[in-house]
């Protein structure tokens, strides 16, 4: 048996064991991540809606949806099956994984400072540049506030920086972003969406 059938069967159990509670699964996990419902469905392509019937149990998880979260999230085949989900016992709510998330306020902090570090530029020449007040970079970078999706793609638009890599560490996504500036370029030239295709088309065969 290879990986890709080893990780389907996996998959299959997670889907048809009833022990298991996918929904939860994936509440914890977005918690764990500090992510709002809101950002949890563009990483994973689900609507906020989908996404909250499946956290309340009203939706069924089909296996593409638990490759697909595997995937974006870099989880291995034991998701959700050996998930973490908190005590009964305990009412303070799900507890944060052990394991330092790149979603976290410190985590945020940190690329802010690098890419000011990066660019050479102090909190009032970045706030001039990105339109973010110097308060709020200021409060994010003492922890005192997280990284919101509106400072993020205010901060691609001016610096070419991707939200995904501010807000969740993706180094892939750091430079050269498929955000709403790349968006807005490519509806104007179909020359450029042509060439796109054609090299997506070419890595496809």
């Amino acid at each position: 048996m290879n990986i890709s059938e080893e990780s389907d069967q996996k998959t299959e159990r997670a889907e048809a064991n009833p022990n298991i509670d996918v929904g939860k699964a994936i509440a914890t996990l977005r918690q764990n991540l500090l992510l709002s419902i809101s950002e949890f469905s563009m990483r994973t392509g689900y609507s906020r809606v989908h996404l909250s019937r499946v956290e309340a149990g009203e939706r069924k998880v089909t296996q593409e949806m638990i490759k697909t979260i595997r995937k974006v999230f870099h989880l291995d085949t034991s998701w959700p099956e050996l998930a973490n989900f908190p005590s009964k016992d305990n009412d303070m709510g799900p507890s944060v994984s052990d394991l330092k998330t790149l979603s976290s306020i410190g985590a945020t902090k940190e690329r802010l400072l690098a890419l000011r570090k990066e660019l050479n530029l102090n909190q009032k020449e970045f706030a001039k540049l990105t339109g973010i007040s110097v308060a709020n970079i200021e409060a994010v970078e003492f922890e005192r506030r997280k990284l919101t999706m509106r400072m993020a793609k205010r901060i691609e638009d001016a610096c070419g920086i991707g939200t995904e890599w501010l807000l969740h560490g993706d180094e892939d996504a750091k430079y050269h972003p498929c955000g709403q500036r790349m968006t807005s370029f490519l509806k104007k030239h179909p020359e450029a969406r042509r060439k796109v295709w054609e090299m997506m088309e070419c890595e496809n065969d």
